[in-house]
């Protein structure tokens, strides 16, 4: 990879598509996913990344996952904790931008008590957010504050 600026893993894919480590690999397996293995770790440049969330075998299973974080926590009726989901609709807002920061904070912060989706393929980015409410507001602000 020639590029120096920011890159995903797939700690990153999984958390914005809501699918799982082992089913990012076998679609790497499969040729549905591009990357590059660098010291023993999968690296994507954000472009490999968008023609992945395109792909018609993988868009439905993104589309479910980020339905069911919302569904999940409306079917949800007893929590012993202060839960939110919140759904963020961005226009105008910068795809690779918004990919970037959610998955880098969310992964490189102290947030342990969040679901989070991103869907940057439509018009309008989405981004989809459901669990502690405090953290969800730090991160929030975090991103309304860059």
């Amino acid at each position: 990879m020639n590029d120096t600026g920011k890159y995903y893993v797939i700690n990153h894919l999984v958390l914005m598509t809501g699918l799982s480590d082992r089913t990012i690999r076998n679609y790497l397996s499969q040729g549905i996913l591009a990357g590059e293995r660098i010291n023993g770790m999968w690296h994507f440049t954000p472009e490999q990344v968008e023609a992945f969330l395109t792909h018609p075998a993988v868009r439905p299973s993104i589309l479910a996952k980020h339905n069911g974080i919302v569904y999940d926590f409306l079917m949800e009726d007893k929590r012993t904790a202060k839960q939110s989901c919140m759904i963020l609709d961005l226009p105008g807002a910068d795809c690779k931008v918004l990919g970037e920061f959610f998955s880098y904070t969310i992964s490189n912060g102290d947030y342990r008590n969040i679901r989070f989706s991103f869907d940057g393929v439509g018009v309008t980015p989405r981004v989809i957010l459901s669990g502690d409410t405090d953290e969800i507001l730090r991160l929030v602000n975090a991103y309304h504050n860059q």
